[in-house]
């Protein structure tokens, strides 16, 4: 052959996955700060450092609950009454993501509220009829075949008057004038 070869510098991989006394005892120590343990153990990953810290029990465990069925009972009726998951977790002593995720085990909707009053009189009756229509404000919009209008609609924001019209005449209403002298 021609020319000389150096040789490749090899990189040391360990063959086990196991923590040595020195590595854990470091992790111990210097805990939470998972940067400077980051550079005193270039080898562990960062993931592997949290793994290990909840082994040694420096990351308490999450508290599971296991629900009750008069947990489950006052979620159903909260939720037919149309609470949000916020103030039913704080209702049951719970978080948000539990509550969220006992709604979908139990395939539990929330019911629907009715639109937000947005001081707009005629725009507020609009939102409640469809509302009692049991129609989404995005499906008013839909259906007079516009985008966002009363989607998007706040007090100060004028609403064509066409499309006032629109929306009146597709929930089963007339739109009337009545003068104040008469």
């Amino acid at each position: 052959m021609h020319g000389t070869f150096e040789p490749r510098p090899v990189r040391i991989v360990r063959a086990d996955n196991t923590w040595t006394f020195n590595e854990s005892e470091l992790l111990r120590k210097h805990w939470p700060d998972v940067a400077l343990l980051r550079k005193l153990l270039p080898h562990r990953s960062e993931r592997a450092l949290r793994d290990m810290a909840a082994r040694c029990g420096l990351i308490p465990q999450k508290e599971q609950n296991i629900w009750t069925g008069a947990q489950d009972k006052k979620l159903r009726q909260m939720a037919a009454a149309g609470n949000s998951r916020k103030e039913i977790a704080a209702e049951l002593g719970l978080t948000v993501g539990q509550v969220a995720n006992r709604l979908l085990y139990r395939k539990i909707n929330l019911a629907k509220r009715p639109p937000v009053q947005i001081g707009n009189e005629l725009l507020d009756q609009i939102r409640r009829r469809a509302f009692d229509l049991n129609m989404s404000i995005a499906d008013l919009d839909r259906s007079l075949g516009s985008r966002h209008i009363f989607q998007t609609a706040w007090k100060g924001r004028h609403i064509s008057p066409k499309h006032i019209h629109r929306a009146v005449k597709a929930l089963g209403g007339e739109l009337k004038i009545k003068w104040a002298d008469e």
